[in-house]
């Protein structure tokens, strides 16, 4: 407490009472509630990637109304992580648009999620081994594939135009997603167009996590890793569950 702070709560007669408060904080004023021990609590409950998975939704419901308490982000939580190692409880798969800060709108702090992160939420070799690595070296209980309203990736996918190789890499395994939805729904257009790919691409994004990796597979197929689809409105920040989620 600085001293002319504790200069003007003294005339005023408060700095007993500010004084109790700060101790009972534990010696700060904020209102996070760090626990690095969370994610040792999730993975050892038989049902812990639903719990993860509410953790998820409850925090997203506390950005959006404004009243995140930013939980494991203060400095002795951050310490801990990189004395203990990190501990996981969820592992994302998301898209590299800066609109989409995974760890804030969820409302999570460090150490708590796994984020892999490429333009246009695609897999290849490199993102599925670091899937793998978050379920099985870390043991993190949910996997979650999460897109994103107004996507480049989708909207240049959908164009079909020669960008560079490199770009055009990762636009080559979003047109399956673009093809299926042109067949399957063949009047759409514009933006309601691009929702449908974008949440197509999620699923098929899932679908290639399974189809290359055995690990994965089999993690999910045997319960032990909880799977979630979600869709995140860059313009508000609201994460929107998805259905219809591919099984290995």
């Amino acid at each position: 407490m600085s001293k002319s702070i504790r200069t003007a709560l003294v005339l005023t007669g408060w700095v007993g009472t500010v004084g109790v408060l700060l101790t009972a904080a534990g010696g700060c004023a904020h209102n996070r509630a760090p626990n690095a021990a969370l994610a040792e609590q999730i993975i050892s409950e038989p049902h812990g990637g639903k719990h993860a998975l509410q953790l998820l939704k409850e925090g997203n419901e506390r950005f959006l109304a404004g009243d995140a308490n930013s939980p494991s982000t203060d400095p002795e939580t951050i310490r801990i992580a990189a004395v203990d190692g990190q501990k996981p409880f969820v592992s994302i798969l998301t898209c590299a648009d800066s609109r989409v800060p995974v760890e804030r709108v969820f409302d999570r702090g460090f150490g708590e999620i796994f984020v892999v992160r490429v333009a246009g939420n695609v897999t290849a070799q490199h993102e599925t081994g670091s899937v793998e690595f978050s379920l099985a070296a870390l043991k993190a209980p949910l996997l979650v594939v999460m897109g994103h309203t107004k996507c480049g990736a989708i909207k240049a996918a959908i164009a079909g135009q020669p960008v560079t190789p490199n770009i055009d890499s990762f636009l080559a395994s979003i047109q399956p997603a673009v093809q299926r939805v042109k067949a399957a729904q063949p009047n759409l257009t514009g933006e309601a167009l691009e929702e449908a790919v974008t949440q197509e691409n999620v699923r098929q994004t899932l679908r290639e996590l399974y189809a290359t990796s055995p690990l994965i597979r089999e993690k999910v197929a045997s319960g032990a890793v909880e799977v979630a689809i979600a869709e995140i409105d860059i313009t508000t920040g609201k994460v929107t569950w998805l259905d219809n989620v591919p099984k290995p």
